[in-house]
């Protein structure tokens, strides 16, 4: 079985010394909230674009920057407000070639910018599947 690096998700991470959940009203069905939380103070919110596709890292970028872009002028303040902004994306490690390789273009660099968020990438190392025990070695190792 073929063991190739791909693009898992992308995560918006927000932080705030604000409660978060006008954000989460006005992103609507255009993404889920994985987390929100409050600790010390400090709210945590992290959503994922709500698709039925196969998620790639320029789409799920740009239906973001959408979302956010287009948010009234009290939610884009609590935006404005957070004091962490990341766009988290995710990918998993293979074991076989070719390399995984993504660009975000300058456009979708520019737009993040201009909102003041940062990038952030994590890349999880391969995990076999549940089932598959002894699967994941080379063929020539005993």
């Amino acid at each position: 079985m073929a063991t190739l690096s791909h693009f898992l998700n992308l995560d918006l991470v927000l932080k705030s010394p604000s409660d978060l959940s006008a954000l989460i009203t006005h992103m609507g069905q255009g993404a889920f909230v994985l987390h929100h939380v409050e600790h010390d103070r400090e709210f945590l919110l992290v959503l994922e674009i709500n698709t039925t596709e196969s998620p790639h890292p320029t789409t799920c970028t740009e239906q973001f920057l959408t979302l956010i872009e287009s948010l009234p002028q009290p939610a884009r303040a609590l935006w404005n407000d957070c004091t962490s902004r990341t766009f988290s994306y995710g990918f998993e490690g293979g074991r076989e070639f070719p390399a995984l390789e993504t660009t975000i273009s300058t456009d979708l660099l520019l737009r993040i910018a201009t909102l003041g968020a940062a990038i952030g990438i994590t890349v999880y190392p391969f995990r076999k599947s549940p089932g598959l025990e002894g699967k994941d070695k080379p063929d020539s190792l005993p």
